[in-house]
């Protein structure tokens, strides 16, 4: 029998968390047996409210020990990121506990130094901020993630999804699929299926197109007119899209491209004044302004860690 143990947050998100306890429960009355157990705790009192305003009572408080732990949270995690929290996440780690985390719990990991090169996911609305937050530690657009030890979730029913995937490598494609239809869940969505609905297709021709001369020509860059020209687009029309479909202009999705690929190459040892011409910025205060603007801090500052 797996033990499972639920670390709620305020705020967390009932649909994610019932979405992750679901599967678990009529997996364990479809096999007739208790393939899995879990437990519910809070960080401090003895319930916890979620997002919708539910109160879920809570068992006895987290033990020294654990197998699984997984953080569920939601609006402004980092809100609840106490000493106390964050050390019990490293000491279980650190005593070989596997770890996961839905919807914003990602925040917790990060800031308790647990994530590192492993690619991770959280809940769409939230990746932004975790990257400016936390630009060493990659981030997915993936439904979920698992590593060995870690495993990420974009929240919702997304959960669900990672649970029964979870379930089919453990137990049989056949015990998921029942899972899965009881659920009325049509399928199981496998982790590469796009979080947004707006996402679900590949980029429309125009935006495909921009992004790809964009990539072509981080140095030195195109102006919005010329990619709107070679495209053979009206540069409003170009915007709207932008707008509509990625949730910004083009011109912040080029520089981050361009940001982006210069803090690439200094993680790679390259020099600031490198990084700053291969992103097609004429200096490295140039390149540095720009930082600061989009990511409100410094290529160093950005390199060295999240902000304390």
């Amino acid at each position: 029998m797996e033990p499972i143990a639920f670390l709620l947050l305020p705020g967390f998100s009932a649909m994610a968390f019932f979405s992750a306890v679901e599967p678990l429960r009529i997996a364990n009355r479809l096999a007739g047996r208790a393939l899995y157990r879990w437990s519910v705790h809070v960080p401090d009192g003895d319930h916890a409210e979620a997002s919708n305003g539910m109160l879920i009572r809570a068992d006895d408080p987290l033990g020294q020990t654990v197998e699984t732990l997984v953080v569920c949270a939601g609006f402004d995690p980092l809100r609840h990121a106490s000493r106390a929290l964050l050390g019990q996440l490293r000491r279980a780690w650190r005593l070989g506990a596997r770890l996961g985390a839905i919807d914003t719990g990602a925040f917790l990991l990060a800031e308790a130094g647990i994530l590192g090169a492993e690619p991770i996911t959280l809940h769409w609305e939230a990746m932004a901020e975790f990257r400016r937050r936390y630009p060493r530690t990659p981030v997915s657009g993936e439904l979920y993630e698992r590593h060995a030890r870690l495993f990420t979730c974009a929240g919702g029913t997304a959960a669900m999804d990672m649970m029964l995937e979870g379930l089919a490598r453990d137990h049989g494609a056949a015990l998921a699929r029942a899972v899965s239809d009881q659920l009325i869940h049509d399928r199981i969505r496998p982790p590469g299926e796009p979080q947004r609905a707006d996402l679900a297709q590949p980029l429309e021709p125009l935006l495909a197109g921009a992004v790809r001369l964009m990539r072509a020509h981080l140095a030195p860059p195109l102006t919005m007119d010329e990619i709107a020209a070679r495209l053979g687009a009206d540069r409003r029309r170009l915007e709207r899209r932008f707008a509509a479909v990625l949730g910004c202009s083009p011109a912040h999705h080029y520089r981050e491209l361009r940001l982006t690929r210069a803090l690439e190459l200094m993680r790679a040892d390259a020099a600031l004044a490198e990084a700053a011409v291969a992103a097609g910025y004429a200096s490295p205060a140039a390149f540095s302004r720009a930082c600061r603007q989009h990511f409100g801090r410094s290529p160093r500052a950005l390199l060295a860690g999240p902000a304390g």
